[in-house]
């Protein structure tokens, strides 16, 4: 019999389980807002007015986004985040892949919490994002229900994969906030064990995102607010129902969720980069660092741009719809 550890039970069990006090924010964090903030100077530079650049390359890093997110840059999350377009992948699409983010995704104590969960052998997944999400009433009206940048609709991970993927992929999410955050400014929400109903059926909500067949159900069960500090990480079961609420704070939310899959497993979004990052044979781990990751972003591009998309989906559906949640909660 394999041995689960603790925290694989309490995820199993739970759908979710907050780690505590696992990175630093000085030396993990920040060095990622820098990059971000430097993307952010790189833009100002190509797009902003003549007559605005030189002021708004002198604000700080909530200010300098908020004019960005002004400029009408089309599909301005790209450049935050490390993926390709999901359509019309070309030679010059740009992403976000900083040696910081590698360091992150790499981080010791982040694969330490991953590996109690997968195991030893561990694959990085291609489902990476970051979310800088500014006070609702700053944002446009097109960016409010928008999951990067506003709020983000109830679903589960696992539905944004492959059909492959969905089915046979070994996947945990790690949630990770660069800013405290509560219930005002926009934490996710949950609710404990929904993950033992499987996967489930899932309709295409706004701007296509992904969201559970009748949600609106979900609202009968008790919440639960997983709200966290600077330093911690949220563990997500592949089939965890969870959303995020909208930030009515004044303030920023940042967080990025990184996903991991157990090596031998699919990750749902080939030919995307999917790679060791341990393992008990060292000669299973081949990309070392930065460049060599750009490298696979790179190749993987390159392989897109013929296709013209970088990944797609079909939607989670079941025949007889004997896996809509509606169905699941009357039986």
């Amino acid at each position: 019999m394999k041995f689960k550890s603790k925290l694989k039970k309490l995820l199993e069990r739970n759908g979710y389980v907050r780690v505590r006090n696992v990175l630093n924010f000085t030396k993990d964090l920040k060095p990622i807002l820098n990059d971000m903030e430097f993307v952010m100077d790189c833009l100002i530079r190509k797009y902003a007015p003549k007559t605005k650049k030189n002021n708004a390359l002198k604000y700080d890093f909530k200010k300098k986004y908020t004019f960005v997110s002004k400029l009408n840059i089309y599909d301005l999350d790209q450049y935050f985040n490390t993926r390709l377009p999901r359509d019309h992948v070309k030679k010059d699409s740009d992403y976000f892949a900083s040696n910081s983010l590698w360091n992150l995704i790499t981080h010791k104590k982040i694969l330490d919490v991953v590996e109690k969960v997968l195991g030893t052998e561990i694959l990085c997944s291609p489902v990476q994002n970051t979310r800088i999400k500014q006070p609702e009433k700053k944002l446009p009206k097109g960016s409010v229900y928008d999951g990067l940048s506003g709020r983000t609709p109830w679903h589960q991970d696992a539905a944004v994969l492959s059909t492959h993927g969905q089915k046979f992929c070994d996947m945990v999410t790690v949630w990770i906030p660069f800013t405290k955050t509560t219930r005002k400014n926009g934490c996710m929400v949950t609710i404990k064990e929904i993950n033992k109903m499987g996967l489930l059926n899932h309709i295409s909500g706004y701007r296509g995102q992904v969201v559970v067949k009748n949600s609106k159900l979900l609202d009968k069960f008790k919440p639960i607010y997983l709200e966290a500090n600077i330093g911690d990480v949220i563990l997500l079961h592949k089939h965890s129902i969870h959303c995020s609420l909208a930030n009515r704070s004044n303030d920023f939310r940042i967080s990025a969720d990184l996903r991991y899959n157990r090596a031998g497993t699919p990750s749902g979004r080939k030919p995307l980069p999917n790679f060791y990052v341990r393992s008990k044979n060292k000669n299973n781990i081949t990309t070392l660092n930065y460049k060599q990751w750009i490298a696979l972003w790179e190749e993987a591009k390159n392989k897109c741009i013929p296709r013209k998309f970088a990944f797609k989906y079909p939607l989670p559906t079941f025949k007889h719809n004997k896996r809509d949640l509606k169905n699941l909660l009357n039986n």
